[in-house]
């Protein structure tokens, strides 16, 4: 689910290089999402039998095992998730950091069986909180969770927004001030922490610029891939897109893009 679990962890995205980053380089400043301009349905996620009487979810980026009983299973590094029953055809999801509530999500299944309404709400490190809307119609599976889901509703993509600067010669930093993650290098392909209450242990951007105008990146946590994605910027440079998938997801490519405040 990229508009509600995937973007949590994978909201960094890369920065580019140094050598192109000079004082007017385009690329520095503060970016703002445009949700009406951006492409932001077409991802899926699936629910599938697991071991026993438990459920598996699995989106390319994150997969974990989990009872429909209230308790916490682990979903990915430091980060737990509880499924409880919330009425017929609802369900209600808890996601923690290390114990502490990040995340409620609210599940509704439609009378005929073919629709997933999930309602997100939360609160950012900042004290800011965040509610997302999203709907999922059903792409196989006949009853209840189980099957795969195919996004066609989102409120939301990416992070709302962040700053490009160039702290340092040869050193570069991307911050979000909501999520308070941020990550410093170079882009040259290698893999750099990324730091924040909300970034699980092990995460890690590895960005590349492949043009003045245009820079790719993946996304690791502990060394596995959990997002990739391309940044393009726009010849005016006032607003530039970033297209990301999750890994096997290549045909499922959303599309965000940003205006430069």
């Amino acid at each position: 689910m990229k508009t509600r679990t995937t973007w949590l962890i994978c909201s960094l995205l890369a920065i580019p290089g140094a050598e192109a980053l000079a004082a007017d380089n385009l690329w520095v400043g503060t970016w703002t999402l445009d949700p009406g301009k951006s492409h932001l349905t077409g991802d899926t996620f699936s629910f599938s039998k697991g071991p026993g009487s438990l459920l598996h979810y699995a989106d390319g980026s994150v997969e974990y095992d989990f009872g429909i009983d209230g308790k916490d299973y682990r979903s990915l590094a430091n980060r737990t998730v509880s499924w409880s029953t919330a009425g017929q055809s609802a369900w209600e999801a808890v996601h923690k950091i290390e114990g502490k509530v990040h995340t409620r999500e609210h599940h509704e299944l439609s009378a005929d069986g073919r629709t997933l309404s999930i309602s997100t709400a939360g609160t950012w490190p900042d004290g800011s909180t965040f509610h997302n809307e999203s709907v999922y119609q059903r792409v196989t599976g006949t009853d209840g969770l189980v099957g795969t889901w195919r996004s066609v509703k989102a409120t939301s993509g990416g992070p709302p927004h962040f700053i490009i600067s160039s702290p340092a010669p040869g050193v570069l930093r991307y911050e979000l001030p909501d999520s308070q993650q941020s990550v410093e290098g170079r882009a040259d392909g290698s893999d750099h922490p990324i730091n924040g209450p909300t970034a699980p242990p092990g995460f890690t951007s590895g960005f590349k610029l492949v043009s003045p105008t245009k820079l790719t990146y993946v996304l690791k946590v502990d060394g596995k891939p959990i997002g990739y994605g391309v940044q393009t910027l726009a010849p005016d440079g006032r607003t530039f897109t970033d297209v990301s998938w999750n890994p096997g997801k290549e045909s499922e490519k959303l599309t965000s893009v940003y205006h430069k405040q």
